[in-house]
């Protein structure tokens, strides 16, 4: 498994990509619904997909940010988005996953745990204290994947729809 930092040129097709998928996965249930070619329809159709290309390549300006693709022999295996935040007031340097993609083909085949290992890894050499992510509440394989590794919950969001 080859790490590479993405492209932001190259890249931004793909990862507008990624994100849609990792969304559809962690989203609610109502939202999923609908089948995902729709789904990803309406969700490039907003300005979704630039606040979030965006907000990624801000991020970037912070070096200890990793925004790298996984591949073998040219074939994507996953991809990882991570950032920092320091709260001096408790000592603390939070490094968060803010995307975590996995493809298909190479899931529950162990490139998710060693995904994560890398990005520990990474984290800890700058400065982090604190290893956090997200997912959505019924997806069970990144849920299982991120205790596995060690995870455990820290906080539960609910909602209604009205």
């Amino acid at each position: 498994m080859n790490i590479r930092p993405i492209d932001r040129e190259h890249d931004k097709s793909l990862l507008l990509a990624l994100h849609c998928e990792v969304n559809y996965a962690c989203d609610t249930s109502w939202s999923r619904e609908l089948p995902y070619e729709e789904y990803k329809a309406k969700w490039m159709s907003t300005s979704q997909p630039e606040q979030f290309y965006s907000a990624l390549l801000e991020t970037l300006d912070d070096p200890r940010t990793i925004a790298e693709l996984a591949e073998d022999d040219g074939r994507l295996i996953g991809y990882v988005w991570a950032t920092f935040a320091d709260v001096p007031e408790y000592a603390l340097t939070i490094a968060e996953i803010r995307d975590f993609y996995i493809a298909p083909d190479y899931r529950r085949e162990g490139y998710g745990m060693r995904l994560l290992a890398y990005v520990e890894d990474s984290v800890r050499r700058n400065g982090a204290n604190l290893l956090r992510s997200e997912t959505g509440t019924e997806n069970a394989a990144s849920r299982s994947l991120h205790r596995k590794y060690g995870f455990g919950e820290y906080r539960i969001c609910l909602e209604k729809r009205l």
